[in-house]
């Protein structure tokens, strides 16, 4: 587990795996996992991180999920079981979850703000599937991006892989989308994050691929 910014965390999935891959608790008035892994290997990894921190599962208060993509999603239905906590992914994605996992995914609306934390805003970016969303965490300026932005070389920032996406050109046009809020620090699901200047570096990136 890795202290990100107050209440927080990030959960390194990459130890079993040939790439990187990271989840999130958020640690406030509520305990909320934002995406859940691929492997058994990632439970128990969740697990050990909410141990960490004085919590278990059934302290898990809501599941949020940033897109459909199986490294996010093959968890959820032992995670439901384990927590008994709701999941909610933006409304274009919940259904997609739904029938990929066979469980109940309630759908969030661009720009819905979750009363946790400071207020957690929803950030749809389509392009890498269809309701492929970050989440903006006002009060820490903090975008967790998920897989809108990868970071696979440290200082440098990048469009997901077109073989990863469903619409390759619209996930890098529509990254610009981000420039609409206010914030210094931006984590990825891959990558190393960026924790200073980062709304300067998406400005540069989306000069660059305009």
């Amino acid at each position: 587990m890795v202290k990100i910014l107050e209440g927080v965390y990030g959960i390194d999935h990459s130890a079993d795996k040939n790439h990187s891959l990271e989840s999130w608790i958020l640690d406030c008035e509520k305990t909320i996992l934002i995406d859940g892994g691929m492997t058994g290997e990632h439970v128990k990894g969740i697990g050990r991180e909410l141990e960490s921190i004085g919590k278990g599962w059934k302290d898990v208060d809501l599941i949020l999920v940033t897109h459909k993509h199986p490294d996010h999603i093959n968890n959820l239905p032992e995670l439901v079981e384990l927590t008994g906590a709701p999941i909610k992914a933006q409304k274009f994605e919940a259904p997609l979850i739904e029938v990929a996992q066979g469980v109940k995914v309630e759908g969030l609306e661009d720009h819905e703000v979750l009363p946790y934390c400071g207020g957690i805003e929803v950030i749809h970016v389509p392009g890498h599937s269809e309701g492929n969303s970050c989440f903006y965490l006002r009060n820490q300026k903090l975008i967790i991006a998920g897989d809108t932005i990868r970071a696979d070389v440290p200082g440098v920032i990048t469009p997901p892989p077109e073989r990863y996406c469903l619409d390759v050109e619209e996930a890098t046009r529509e990254i610009r989308r981000l420039l609409d809020y206010d914030f210094d620090h931006l984590i990825y699901s891959h990558g190393v994050d960026t924790m200073e200047g980062a709304k300067k570096k998406v400005r540069e990136l989306v000069k660059k691929t305009s």
